[in-house]
C-alpha cells in the first residue's frame, strides 16, 4: 500500500504501483555481477537535456556547457535506460534498448507481460552474447484499448548462468478517435 495524501494518512492508502516502489533490498553481491548493463553516457544525457524545449539556458546555468556542442538531440524515448515509459501511446511505437555484456558468455531467453491496453512484441526472443558484446533489443508497443492511468508491464531477460534483467514498462494508452 502507498500513502496518497499527507493530510490524513490512515485514510489515503491505496495499492502501490511500480511508480511507488523502489528496487527493494539491495543485493550488493548481485550488483557486482549484473550480466548486462545499459550504457548511457554523459553526452547522451546532455543531448537529451538540450533537446527539451526552452532548456538551453538552464542546461548552461547548471553545467556551464553550451548546447551548441550537441547538434543532435535525443528524446526521452531514445535514452538508453532499463525502462520504457510512454505518457501517451497512440498507435504503434518502437523502442530500442542496447545492452552490453560485462559477464561471461551467456544465452538469454526473453519474456514479457504487456501493460493493460497494449500489445507488446520484443525481439529477439533469445540471444547468445559473449563478454564485451552488445545486443540491441527492439520493443514494439501498440495501443489496443484506452486507459486513463498508467498501466504496467515488464520485459524479463533470463540468462543461462542465472542473471535476470528486468525492463519495466509503463504506458497510458490513448487511441485517437476518427
Amino acid at each position: 500500500m502507498t500513502q496518497r495524501s499527507y493530510a490524513n494518512p490512515d485514510q489515503s492508502l491505496s495499492p502501490a504501483t511500480p511508480f511507488d516502489m523502489g528496487s527493494g533490498f539491495v543485493n550488493a553481491t548481485a550488483a557486482l555481477n549484473p550480466g548486462l548493463i545499459f550504457d548511457t553516457s554523459f553526452e547522451d544525457y546532455m543531448s537529451f537535456l538540450c533537446g527539451i524545449n526552452g532548456s538551453v539556458p538552464v542546461v548552461f546555468n547548471y553545467t556551464g556547457l553550451s548546447c551548441s556542442a550537441y547538434n543532435e538531440t535525443i528524446s526521452g524515448f531514445d535514452l538508453n535506460l532499463p525502462s520504457i515509459t510512454v505518457s501517451r501511446l497512440n498507435g504503434t511505437q518502437i523502442f530500442q534498448r542496447s545492452m552490453r555484456n560485462i559477464g561471461g558468455n551467456e544465452t538469454y531467453n526473453v519474456g514479457w507481460n504487456p501493460p493493460y491496453g497494449v500489445s507488446m512484441k520484443v525481439s529477439p526472443t533469445q540471444f547468445s552474447i559473449a563478454m564485451g558484446e552488445t545486443q540491441v533489443l527492439s520493443v514494439t508497443l501498440n495501443a489496443t484499448k484506452n486507459s486513463s492511468s498508467s498501466s504496467f508491464g515488464r520485459i524479463g531477460l533470463f540468462g543461462s548462468t542465472g542473471h535476470i534483467v528486468n525492463i519495466h514498462v509503463s504506458v497510458i494508452a490513448k487511441i485517437a478517435s476518427s
